[in-house]
């Protein structure tokens, strides 16, 4: 009985705290995949909405900073200028697909990247919290 109750706890771990994340993987992602996993994760006592986007690093020049390149992951179109929101329970996880194939917009980019994760938890939707989760974009075909 000992050893079940602590694969529980050992599961309810991770989402003990009541913080919102993001999980650990994808760290990289191939250029030619269909699409991308990211799993938020919701520890706290209350329903959350979150929009997400994706940011790329650019280096390049003087201005070394984060690029939007596409506002809202649930969307195939990136040009979509208003994300949508998406509800993660109360201590839940949401599995949130980023389609690559098909995806209409500019072209990606191998580098740096990172998912944004803008939290809210009141009606108006206003982001309350922001996290990030880094990942890179590789050529995996060569």
């Amino acid at each position: 009985m000992t050893a079940l109750w602590l694969v529980v706890w050992m599961l309810a771990g991770p989402l003990a705290d009541g913080a919102l994340r993001v999980a650990e993987e994808p760290r990289r992602v191939c250029l030619d995949a269909p699409r991308a996993l990211f799993r938020i994760q919701n520890g706290g006592e209350a329903p959350v909405l979150v929009a997400l986007s994706i940011e790329r690093w650019s280096g390049d020049g003087d201005a070394e900073d984060w690029t939007t390149i596409q506002q809202d992951v649930t969307e195939r179109d990136a040009t979509v200028q208003k994300a949508r929101s998406v509800k993660v329970e109360a201590r839940g996880r949401r599995d949130v697909f980023w389609v690559l194939k098909g995806r209409k917009g500019p072209p990606l980019a191998t580098g740096r990247h990172r998912l944004v994760v803008a939290s809210s938890t009141d009606e108006d939707g206003r982001p309350s919290s922001r996290i990030f989760h880094e990942f890179v974009i590789t050529d995996c075909g060569q």
